[in-house]
């Protein structure tokens, strides 16, 4: 019998979080996508919208008393997609282990390196190391596969191209599901992590704080070609995009024309349009997601709280 496969959202919005009622309907917390495969869930990104996630993961372990184990795959360290994991609860347990994956960027040994600097004193109260959690921290770039194992809690990860993992790879009867890498390089000033989690020959693309180029972003269409979903950034209009005297044109986010375009060359089945601009009411959502729906029928705004099963 195949494995459940859903993507909830718990925060959709880009830059900061927001609140009020101009907000309710499509929610104001930042970048938390949740992928669940069976009883596994792969967590991109650690925004504001986490909190909600690790609420629920809570209230899980009150039921159960099953010690807690999290993936967390984090796109890039801006603020908006990390601000979330300081006040994460399953970090602050001691039968809770976390798993986290991220790009190493140049200023950093390593992406644990960039973690710990943010989450230490004089910037939190708890530093990194005080979390009680195990946490296990990992690099990760484009060559690189990690491996979600059914009867394994602990992942693998491994370089399924080179000849020195050959013997090591896990076998396909094995695997849950599998997490893919593209690095994307329009978004200032490190570039992104772009994931693809697979799962029985479906998958699903999360493509957040990613611009597009002349023609589209043709490494993108190859690597969410034929997805069930492609989450894809489209914090702009057109017309924000390239108004004069502020355009937005090389800030790292794309339109909801470039997302469109790029989904149907894609040839995915389901865009959500993701990482709103945070002073994008609910009637300006509105707008977008007609827009959206005019390029690409199978296209949708993401909402916080929304869940799709696949």
């Amino acid at each position: 019998m195949p494995s459940d496969f859903s993507v909830k959202f718990y925060g959709c919005r880009g830059s900061i979080p927001v609140s009020g009622k101009q907000y309710a309907r499509y929610g104001g917390a930042t970048s938390c996508v949740v992928v669940s495969v069976g009883d596994r869930d792969i967590v991109l990104d650690a925004g504001s919208g986490i909190l909600d996630y690790g609420k629920a993961r809570l209230a899980h372990y009150a039921t159960t008393r099953e010690p807690l184990t999290t993936y967390i795959f984090v796109t890039h360290t801006h603020f908006d997609h990390l601000i979330g994991l300081p006040y994460f609860a399953p970090m602050f347990m001691p039968d809770s282990t976390v798993y986290l994956w991220g790009p190493r960027t140049a200023r950093f040994e390593s992406f644990e390196d960039s973690i710990e600097t943010l989450i230490q004193s004089p910037y939190y109260p708890v530093d990194l190391h005080e979390m009680q959690a195990e946490k296990i921290f990992h690099d990760v770039s484009e060559a690189d596969v990690v491996y979600i194992l059914k009867d394994s809690l602990e992942p693998i990860q491994a370089r399924p191209r080179h000849p020195r993992f050959a013997g090591s790879l896990p076998r396909d009867e094995d695997v849950l599901c599998e997490i893919h890498c593209m690095r994307g390089y329009s978004h200032p000033k490190c570039g992104v992590n772009i994931y693809k989690v697979v799962h029985e020959g479906r998958s699903v693309v999360y493509a957040t704080d990613t611009e597009g180029f002349v023609h589209g972003d043709r490494r993108l269409m190859r690597f969410a070609k034929d997805a069930e979903v492609l989450i894809h950034d489209a914090m702009y209009t057109e017309d924000r995009y390239v108004a004069m005297p502020m355009p937005t044109q090389g800030y790292g986010h794309s339109t909801v024309e470039i997302a469109t375009t790029l989904a149907r060359e894609s040839g995915v089945k389901k865009l959500f349009l993701f990482h709103h601009e945070p002073a994008s009411s609910d009637e300006d959502l509105d707008r977008i997601d007609a827009l959206g729906k005019s390029l690409f029928a199978a296209s949708a705004v993401a909402v916080d709280g929304l869940e799709v099963k696949l």
